[in-house]
């Protein structure tokens, strides 16, 4: 596809919100950095999930399943490496360690959906497919790092196979996560994401009943789009709009992190570019940890690079990211050499020298 120039309109970039977001960015990871030099240990343990700001995931058609040339072309566009990477398989299929192992070695975390959209709950449920789930439980038990895996996924759209039946869905959902943890599998984590709005919209089908329990689920999330005018009847909706009421609801089930595992936002209808912007610069969830785009030109152009505006719009973000990043290391060498000097002037306190000893907690 060849790519649009960027418009100047996009150029004259409304900088603020980004340059307050990057000062508040930089200045924690300043402070630990420095708090981090004057205790014990010494080493900062880094957790792509620790920051205020959500880290950011794509699901790319075919990015993964030979290597990731689809996925790190993507990245090379939008000028930064996504923390997560998202895609899917079915029931129908045997687990696959390529996409995750090639994932983990990239520094990538592995994120995949698991659907049986031809098995149905009751014969889950009864043990029909134990073997077949064993199979699964045994590959991401070999893999050398954390596997998230999302099963029965929007299961309050009517869309769903699973959705109609809460109480057999949840059944399900633990027969799978108790054969896993019979298998000794340890690094896995159950992502439990519903529709953003019920539908039908009925009490019967809202997303609470679905929930299977904190003790089975380790992220809780939603997926959403903004339709734009591609759907008439629910037309443009800012990104706040789109998550205020589904996020309310979603994080009073538990205390779990929280991801949107499946976003994006329609061309037509408003500025795409400006949707994204907002989405990147929110402060309106502050549980979210995570934000996967759905990357795929299928309902509608969802792509980041549906339009220079959209694809500029993530690429400002990857650029306040690699400038945080360096203000990080700068913070970094400055840390280190707080954190000699704190070092040199205990021992010398020890040793009845004259510097002030300053205890290390």
């Amino acid at each position: 596809m060849k790519e649009t120039a960027i418009t100047p309109a996009r150029l004259l970039w409304p900088r603020p919100k980004w340059a307050l977001r990057l000062r508040i960015v930089a200045t924690g990871l300043a402070t630990a950095l420095i708090l981090a030099a004057c205790s014990e240990p010494t080493r900062v343990h880094k957790d792509v999930f620790a920051g205020d700001t959500p880290v950011l995931g794509a699901f790319v058609p075919s990015g993964v399943w030979n290597d990731l040339r689809p996925l790190k072309a993507l990245e090379t566009r939008v000028g930064g490496s996504f923390a997560l990477a998202h895609w899917y398989t079915s029931w129908d299929l045997p687990y696959d360690p390529v996409p995750v192992n090639n994932l983990l070695a990239h520094g990538r975390i592995p994120f995949v959906t698991w659907q049986a959209h031809r098995q149905s709950l009751p014969d889950i449920i009864s043990g029909r497919y134990d073997s077949y789930i064993k199979t699964w439980a045994h590959g991401v038990r070999d893999a050398a790092g954390v596997v998230y895996v999302r099963i029965f996924p929007e299961m309050n759209g009517d869309w769903a196979p699973w959705n109609g039946d809460p109480e057999a869905m949840k059944a399900a959902w633990k027969h799978v996560v108790d054969l896993f943890r019979a298998e000794g599998v340890r690094n896995v984590k159950w992502v439990f994401t519903p529709n953003v709005t019920d539908e039908p919209r009925v009490p019967e089908n809202a997303m609470e009943l679905y929930y299977p329990g904190a003790d089975y689920v380790d992220v809780i999330g939603l997926d959403g789009y903004n339709w734009g005018t591609t759907r008439p009847n629910i037309g443009w909706r800012t990104y706040e709009e789109v998550f205020e009421a589904g996020y309310d609801r979603i994080t009073s089930l538990g205390d779990q992190p929280v991801w949107l595992a499946e976003v994006a936002s329609a061309e037509l209808g408003g500025d795409k570019g400006g949707w994204v912007d907002d989405m990147l610069t929110s402060t309106a969830f502050p549980r979210i940890k995570a934000i996967v785009w759905f990357n795929e030109d299928k309902e509608t152009d969802w792509r980041m690079e549906s339009s220079a505006g959209s694809l500029d719009a993530f690429r400002k973000h990857f650029e306040v990211l690699a400038e945080a990043e360096q203000a990080l290391e700068e913070a970094g060498l400055k840390a280190a050499q707080v954190g000699g000097t704190l070092a040199t002037s205990s021992v010398r306190a020890g040793a009845g020298g004259t510097g002030r000893y300053i205890e290390r907690k």
